[in-house]
Order: structure tokens, then C-alpha cells, then sequence
């Protein structure tokens, strides 16, 4: 995969615009007069009313929202407290986590500066940035893919194996794979740290006004072709089809009556029917997460490929470029897109929505039992002035009585009671009382 930003694919009316700016402006580029501040901030203003930029701008606009709150709502609910479940359950809970990291990562970082070049189609974020962005890029993108492997075996193995999967899917043992696949994504994107770098070409032949650009530069072409012929190999294509054989084989299982019923007296024991019904719904999202990811990773990974193949000193070309280098920012989009909707996933094929009701109700029920409390801790505070005088008619006054002493008394006076047959029942004023304090 290419992970350049998309600037580095000029798109085909690029010199074309400088050079109409440049007859309207009245031969601005005359070679007699030196550029303004203006001219050039309008110079690289010149595509941001663009039919495509507005439209990919707006489409970015919606993603970067969806995806920035929809993933910070899903970790919000998939890290809140649980009762006690299987331990696959939680496992897989802690990759989904890992998962909506990697989607915010890409929606927090790689989004907002696609928008930038979008608008103004200059690399203008220095070398630095220039380097750090494709790299964040494909480690999350390929952080992404390898969780969702993960995720696929241990749905695997907690159907097929339901009763050592608690054993052997430990919370110790899902972080220390979490960390695996951050390490292995940064090692294989690596080299895009060191390729990537901050280019200048010129606009014009003879005249001092570059064009600055970030791209990959390789030594040789066949480098560059074999590294993200690579990739698309290690990080889509064998992930993707082992994921979907592993998904099948685990639907296949979970779906078939003939497997229950043989599997009855291990698996039914062990599996009840509430049980069943969750591991199906989690397979249904795992299976979703595979195909987004499958069909919106794909256009930018054939794009980039035929690019690789056909046109590698496409920027150097004047001549008008293919209609797939038109197309290939609009593929950026829908594979950056797919951490955007992967928290709507979550929601409406892993039913992630009951949890986040849950956790709405029971913050609102403790709201109002926090109200509830303040109410009546007012209307004991009326009550104070009879306890006191109930207390001063019937036992000597103490000096300096406390409130734990007054607590510890009427303790004393349950177990009295507890030791004899006949009690009085204290005044009503006095009940309440204690009931608050408790």
C-alpha cells in the first residue's frame, strides 16, 4: 500500500490551472517581476473551490465526526466496569478496544492533514510530518487488520473449544499479543519512515516557483514497486482470506444443529442458550468488520499498485494523467472511511448499542438517587432538633456527644432488643434518623 499522502499524486489539471492563473493574472509569470505574498497564498488557494475538493472535503468532514465520536463513545463503553463473564468475552472486549485505538489514531491524525492537502494540494507541513504521517497510517492500518486476526482465532477457538478458551485466552496473554501486533506493524512499515520525504518540483520550466510535494523516494523504481506489492500481500490479502475461512469455519459451527446436538452433552453444558446467542452476534460482527475493511481497503490497494506499475514518473509527466489518478483520492477516502464505520458496526451487528443504554440508564438512575439524597438529607436536617430532645427526656445528657457515639448507642439498643422478647419501638422521629445516617 501506498501510504503517501494523496498530494503526491498531482492530479492532472494541475499545471494546467497555474498556467490559466497565470493568462488571467496578465502574464504574472513573465519571468520580468518577482511573486508577492498574495500571489502565491492565491496561487495555492487556487483549488480549494474545486467541484472534488469541496465534495471530498464535506465527505472527510462527515467521517472525521462519525469516527471521532463514535470511536471515543465505543472505548468509553467497551472499558466500563462488567460483571464477571467468560474470560473470551473480555478478551475479545480488549482487542475491540485496541481496534477503536488504531480507527481514532487514523481519523485524529491521517484525516485532518488528507483535508489540508486536499485544499492545498502543497505539502506544507514540513519533512517531519511528511514522514510521520504515511507511517502512522499504515502501522494503524495494519495494526487494524492483524486485531481483527486475533480477533477471528479467538472466536475461533472459544466455539470450538469453549471449555479451554477461558484458560487460555488470559487477559496477560491478549495484551502481550496486542503488543506483538504494534510491534510487527512498526517493523514492517518501517522503511516508510526513511522513503517519505519532502520533494520540490518546479511549476514552470525556466522560472523560479517550485511546487512542494511529499512522496516516496526509493533508490530504484523496482524497490518501491516490490515493497507495496508486499504489503498489499502481507497486510490485505493474506489476512483477509484467512479471516474469512477462519469466520466461515467459526458461523459454520455455531449455526449448525447437527454439531450442537452431537456436541450436546459438552458443549450444551457449558454453553447456554443466552451464551450462544451473544457468540453469535459477536461472530456476526466479526465477519462485518472483515468485509469493510475487505471492500474499503481494496480500491486504494489496486489504484496504488497499477500506479507503481504504469506511471512511476507520473509527476513528472505534463501530459494529461489517466482517469484512476482522478479516481485515487476518492478510494484515500473510503479506506480511511472504514474507521469511521467500524464503531457503527459495533452498535448495530454487535449490539454494543444495549451496553451504551445500560450505561446511560444507570447514570441517570444515580443522578437521581444522588438528587433523591440531597432532598433528604434536607428533610433530616429538620428532624435533628427532636431527636436531641427525645434523647435529653429519657438518658442524661453526655458532654461533647458524637455522631458516631449516638450511631454506636443505637446499635446497642438493636441488640438489646435482639436479647429480649418485648421491645418498644422508638418514635418515629428517631427511625428516620437512623435510616439517614446509615
Amino acid at each position: 500500500m501506498n501510504s503517501s499522502p494523496p498530494v503526491s499524486r498531482a492530479p492532472p489539471s494541475l499545471l494546467q490551472l497555474w498556467q490559466e492563473e497565470n493568462q488571467t493574472q496578465g502574464g504574472l509569470w513573465n519571468g520580468s517581476q518577482e511573486l508577492g505574498w498574495e500571489e502565491l497564498e492565491k496561487m495555492l488557494f487556487l483549488f480549494a473551490k474545486e467541484p472534488v475538493t469541496i465534495s471530498l472535503t464535506a465527505m472527510y468532514l462527515v467521517s472525521f465526526v462519525v469516527g471521532f465520536v463514535g470511536n471515543i463513545m465505543s472505548i468509553r463503553v467497551l472499558t466500563r466496569k462488567r460483571p464477571s463473564r467468560a474470560s473470551s468475552l473480555s478478551a475479545t472486549r480488549s482487542l475491540l478496544i485496541n481496534l477503536a485505538v488504531c480507527d481514532l489514531m487514523v481519523v485524529c491524525v491521517c484525516m485532518p492533514i488528507t483535508v489540508g492537502n486536499l485544499i492545498y494540494k502543497a505539502w506544507v507541513y514540513g519533512d517531519f510530518l511528511c514522514r510521520a504521517v504515511p507511517f502512522i497510517q499504515a502501522v494503524s492500518v495494519s495494526a487494524s487488520v492483524l486485531s481483527l486476526t486475533v480477533i477471528s482465532v479467538n472466536r475461533y477457538y472459544s466455539v470450538h473449544n469453549p471449555l479451554n478458551a477461558r484458560s487460555f485466552f488470559t487477559q496477560k496473554r491478549i495484551l502481550s499479543t496486542i503488543l506483538v501486533v504494534w510491534l510487527l506493524s512498526s517493523g514492517i512499515c518501517m522503511p516508510l519512515i526513511f522513503m517519505n520525504r519532502r520533494d520540490e518540483i518546479g511549476v514552470v520550466e525556466g522560472l523560479p516557483l517550485v511546487f512542494s510535494i511529499c512522496r516516496e523516494i526509493w533508490p530504484q523504481e523496482r524497490l518501491k514497486q516490490a515493497y507495496n506489492f508486499l504489503l498489499f500481500c502481507a497486510l490485505y490479502c493474506l489476512p483477509v482470506l484467512f479471516n474469512m475461512v477462519i469466520c466461515f469455519l467459526t458461523v459454520r459451527r455455531l449455526w449448525s444443529r447437527g454439531s450442537q446436538l452431537k456436541e450436546s452433552s459438552a458443549l450444551n453444558r457449558s454453553l447456554p442458550a443466552s451464551r450462544l446467542k451473544i457468540r453469535k452476534k459477536v461472530a456476526q460482527m466479526v465477519v462485518a468488520l472483515v468485509l469493510l475493511f475487505a471492500i474499503s481497503w481494496l480500491p486504494v490497494y489496486l489504484m496504488d499498485i497499477w500506479i507503481d506499475f504504469n506511471i512511476p514518473k507520473s509527476l513528472q509527466d505534463v501530459t494529461p494523467s489517466p482517469w484512476i489518478l482522478q479516481l485515487r483520492p476518492f478510494a484515500q477516502w473510503l479506506g480511511l472511511n472504514n474507521s469511521s464505520l467500524n464503531p457503527i458496526c459495533y452498535c448495530f451487528v454487535g449490539n454494543l448499542y444495549r451496553s451504551a443504554k445500560e450505561m446511560k440508564s444507570k447514570y441517570h438512575q444515580r443522578m437521581v438517587s444522588l438528587f433523591n439524597f440531597s432532598l433528604s438529607e434536607g428533610t433530616t436536617r429538620s428532624s435533628v432538633p427532636e431527636l436531641l430532645s427525645y434523647q435529653s427526656s429519657t438518658q442524661p445528657a453526655r458532654k461533647g456527644p458524637s455522631a458516631t457515639g449516638r450511631f454506636q448507642g443505637g446499635q446497642g439498643n438493636k441488640n438489646k432488643c435482639g436479647r429480649l422478647n418485648s421491645c418498644q419501638h422508638p418514635p418515629l422521629n428517631t427511625v428516620s434518623s437512623e435510616n439517614t445516617s446509615l
